[in-house]
């Protein structure tokens, strides 16, 4: 959940770079309010008692709604007399009802979160709250500036404050993927779970030395002589390494970065490599498209494993959460037409 978030937002950020220019929308503009006529904080349904309002759930509708857009319209033939929406996906169900039901998933999911979090004692602090500041600070520039953010608000049909609180769900699942399983607690994996995991998952664990024989920034590869300087570096590294016999001392030598990966993760190379070694063996020089690479494997109850134990495990929990939620939705939503609100939308 924790990558599926970020990906989620970001790519919802990006919309706004191909937006065009709002201006006028100061800061308690409600955007659900101009588009649909009634306010953000109209309650669309509760979840197990929590409400979740009209700009939390159109969020991820207009996400939704502008993402099956284009694929709808390709499919729709001259033989369909209706709108896209109405077009079945299913016997049935047309795609506007699975687009509001898929929305209103997401907006489910993060009720959740926030709920759990707030009953398990997580909350979203003044260092979260300067954090994201900054973060939202840089993606502003990114994007072109304050109007063409205040764009991408409106495109989404959510407040900047509302966006905050969205945002802010996110951070509340790290807090509790932090503390839920940390070392010593009841939830917090056994040396057993994770060789289990690992094994099960088939998760791969290293540390490695990596030299470019490609230029970092353009992805150019180096001249002969300059990737032939670069193999005899990569030898001698090799060669001090294979000297050290003390583990504690061998781990410190390669990059404090670990990696923790499944099947096609890496590049093809590079996981051979790591599934030909023993926990604590070191490889031999290992050549893919990147440069040579030492690999180090690791054993499966290091640090980047146990993260993606607990992630594992909170995933698990947030789809039981998501399933056992009580829902009630309102007379607002049962009435709302995907169709009738994507076009007020991009009108």
């Amino acid at each position: 959940m924790k990558k599926m978030m970020r990906r989620i937002l970001g790519s919802a950020l990006a919309l706004a770079m191909t937006a065009g220019l709002l201006s006028g929308c100061g800061s308690a503009y409600d955007p659900v309010k101009d588009v649909m006529g009634y306010k953000g904080s109209t309650v669309m349904f509760t979840v197990n008692g929590r409400d979740v309002t009209a700009e939390e759930y159109l969020f991820w509708l207009a996400q939704q709604a502008d993402s099956a857009n284009m694929y709808l319209s390709a499919m729709d033939s001259e033989d369909n007399q209706g709108s896209v929406w109405d077009m079945e996906v299913q016997e049935g169900v047309t795609a506007g009802d699975s687009i509001k039901e898929a929305a209103q998933q997401y907006a489910i999911l993060y009720s959740v979160v926030a709920g759990k979090a707030q009953a398990e004692g997580y909350s979203y602090g003044r260092e979260d709250k300067a954090a994201y500041q900054e973060e939202l600070a840089t993606a502003k520039e990114q994007l072109g500036g304050e109007e063409a953010y205040e764009t991408y608000l409106k495109s989404m049909c959510i407040s900047d404050s509302g966006f905050e609180k969205v945002s802010s769900v996110g951070v509340l699942y790290d807090h509790m993927l932090q503390g839920m399983f940390q070392e010593g607690k009841d939830g917090a994996a056994t040396q057993e779970d994770l060789e289990k995991f690992a094994q099960d998952n088939d998760v791969l664990a290293a540390k490695h030395i990596l030299l470019l024989t490609q230029d970092s920034q353009t992805g150019q590869a180096l001249s002969e002589e300059e990737a032939a300087q670069k193999k005899a570096k990569a030898e001698e590294l090799l060669a001090q390494l294979q000297a050290i016999s003390d583990p504690a001392q061998l781990e410190e030598k390669f990059d404090e970065l670990m990696n923790a990966f499944t099947t096609g993760e890496m590049v093809q190379e590079f996981e051979d490599a790591t599934r030909a070694l023993e926990p604590g063996q070191i490889s031999g020089l290992v050549e893919s498209s990147y440069g040579y690479h030492i690999i180090l494997r690791l054993e499966p109850t290091c640090a980047p494993v146990r993260t993606m134990w607990n992630e594992d495990q909170l995933n698990t929990l947030t789809g039981q959460w998501v399933e056992q939620a009580e829902v009630v939705t309102t007379e607002t939503y049962d009435n709302l037409s995907v169709g009738d609100f994507y076009d007020k939308l991009t009108a």
